[in-house]
């Protein structure tokens, strides 16, 4: 039963973790600002919780001494990264990670020379502590005014109080006591971390809906966000406004043939381009190997592309690139940023595909 129920915890580590990278972005689209900074923090937590349920996994099967001190010391960082991340969200000093990892040293250590039970209750009594310290500073203004810290508080009390509560408990009635094992026995403690995992899964990714992106100049994300500031702009004056898809079909075979490199400055050289040839546009790349450009309805659609193609084909002597690729084109009239946003998440899990109907 023990080994199944770390296996629980094992699984809600897991889901936990993949919810917060999930809901922050892909590989090579990194958002920066606070929303990052919640996943980077959370997300490792998710990731030590995982550690810790392995460890225990294999002190469960006769692991022995230091499959302990490694699951004692990935607990103590779980809730230390938690308490550091929050610490981190309210612009406060950033003590809180170089505390859990030296808090994590500091218990693998302990672990090797003292008995074990000893360990777990030292463990037990630095996560309540730790566990409080995060409850607080995620009731502390800014953070508590946002959707998902009330669940945090809550979650990390409640852990808390329940190890406050086995501190006591190991204290004066003894770990090997009737009452240890009705109440707070290792299974019972590893079930309710599973549902504590989950919980802080859960407010963290509420919260992180809640918290701006910052992103880096060149990224994709950042491109996103330029696009829909612009097309608020634009629809201020207009009723609906135009974007162009313009795409290389052969920028993979590009890429294959050259490197990744080559690829990428052919795309900026597309950018410029339709810079160049719709002066009044906005051009950015808010998917893989996709630029979109919103332009001026006045300008004919044929007369668009043709200007695209003419200024395209003028920047490739300026890469010594003997060709020029063929480019496809696809017309979208969008009535509001929310239309764009669709669109542009319709190429960014799909590249190139034709989700979105022309407009």
């Amino acid at each position: 039963m023990v080994v199944l129920d770390l296996l629980a915890a094992i699984a809600a580590a897991s889901v936990a973790g993949a919810a917060l990278f999930l809901a922050h972005g892909r590989h090579g689209d990194d958002r920066g600002g606070p929303r990052a900074e919640l996943v980077r923090y959370m997300g490792v937590a998710a990731l030590a919780a995982l550690a810790c349920s392995l460890a225990n996994v294999i002190e469960a099967s006769g692991g022995g001494t230091f499959s302990a001190a490694v699951g004692n010391a990935t607990n103590v960082v779980t809730v230390g990264l938690a308490w550091a991340g929050a610490r981190r969200l309210n612009s406060r000093r950033a003590i809180g990670a170089v505390t859990t990892g030296a808090a994590g040293i500091l218990m693998l250590a302990v672990t090797f020379v003292v008995p074990l039970d000893d360990a777990t209750l030292i463990k037990t009594a630095g996560l309540a502590i730790l566990a409080a310290l995060a409850a607080a500073e995620f009731a502390r203004r800014p953070l508590s005014e946002l959707s998902g810290s009330s669940v945090l508080v809550l979650t990390l009390s409640v852990f808390g109080a329940y190890n406050l509560y086995r501190v006591v408990l190991g204290v004066t009635a003894g770990m090997s006591s009737p009452l240890w094992e009705r109440t707070a026995s290792t299974q019972i403690t590893t079930i309710l971390s599973a549902l504590a995992i989950v919980a802080m899964g859960y407010g963290s990714v509420r919260l992180g809906r809640e918290l701006d992106d910052d992103p880096a100049p060149g990224t994709r994300a950042h491109d996103r966000r330029n696009l829909r500031r612009t097309a608020d702009d634009m629809l201020r004056t207009h009723g609906s406004i135009n974007v162009l898809v313009v795409r290389i079909p052969e920028i993979d075979l590009i890429r294959a043939a050259h490197r990744s490199e080559r690829a990428d400055e052919m795309i900026t050289v597309l950018v410029d381009a339709a810079h160049e040839a719709l002066p009044d546009s906005s051009a950015g790349v808010p998917a893989r190997d996709t630029v979109f450009v919103l332009r001026d309805a006045s300008v004919p659609r044929t007369e668009a592309e043709s200007e695209v193609r003419r200024a395209f084909a003028g920047h490739m002597p300026l890469i010594d690139y003997s060709d020029t690729p063929d480019l496809v084109f696809e017309h979208h009239a969008v009535s509001d940023v929310h239309d764009l946003s669709l669109l542009m998440e319709s190429r960014r899990l799909r590249p190139g595909s034709g989700v979105v109907p022309h407009g």
